[in-house]
């Protein structure tokens, strides 16, 4: 005769994941999207999981280490919709893209955003998948203007200054346009426009104009 197990003992026994680590990343993401970055605790990641409240500090310390696994995910998803729009156009054409590329993605995306250049994973030093996560984006856009330095689009000079010039650039519209500071002034199109030829040609050889 087969013991039928209690309802009691059904509702106890804990949930598993496969990878509890990701679902828990991915679940806090679903918060931080639809409830906003005060609704983002621990707490509420295990709740929305499945999970006991002390699961998660099996992957994570504190919320801190939470918010840089999220933020890790956001450099990823933000370098490959770079290198997309790198991959359709070349050139100047290719710069715009990325400028273009990296709006869309913080306009999609503006808690995560805000999570991923906010002052609470603003020091990497304990977070290393953050840290290479934001290295590589940051290189991504350096490799880029290397390849047009030696096409002679972009003039001579360092640039992994210059990736972080055209960064804060980009970091600067973007957090006009999220802000609202720029709805009165023009069209996220129009400024987003103007801000990668600004940067553009001020990183052109003084021969070209910004005609050509």
């Amino acid at each position: 005769m087969v013991k039928r197990r209690s309802k009691s003992t059904s509702q106890e026994r804990p949930y598993h994941h496969g990878d509890l680590r990701t679902a828990l990343v991915e679940h806090a993401g679903k918060i931080l999207r639809e409830e906003g970055l005060e609704a983002l605790t621990l707490r509420a990641v295990a709740r929305a999981a499945g999970v006991s409240q002390t699961a998660p500090y099996r992957h994570f310390a504190d919320r801190r280490a939470l918010m840089g696994a999220i933020a890790a995910e956001g450099f990823g998803e933000l370098h490959r919709a770079m290198g997309d729009a790198m991959a359709n156009a070349g050139g100047r054409e290719g710069f715009k893209g990325i400028a273009l590329a990296y709006v869309r993605f913080a306009k999609a995306n503006p808690a995560l955003y805000r999570v991923m250049f906010g002052p609470e994973v603003a020091n990497t030093a304990d977070l290393p998948e953050l840290a290479s996560e934001s290295r590589s984006s940051l290189g991504f856009v350096q490799a880029g203007l290397e390849q047009l330095q030696a096409a002679g689009i972009v003039r001579a000079g360092d640039a992994a200054v210059m990736a972080i010039s055209c960064w804060a650039a980009l970091h600067g519209t973007v957090s006009l346009i999220l802000d609202g500071q720029a709805e009165t002034v023009t069209d996220t199109a129009t400024l987003v426009e103007a801000t990668a030829q600004l940067v553009m040609y001020g990183l052109a050889p003084r021969s070209v104009s910004p005609r050509e």
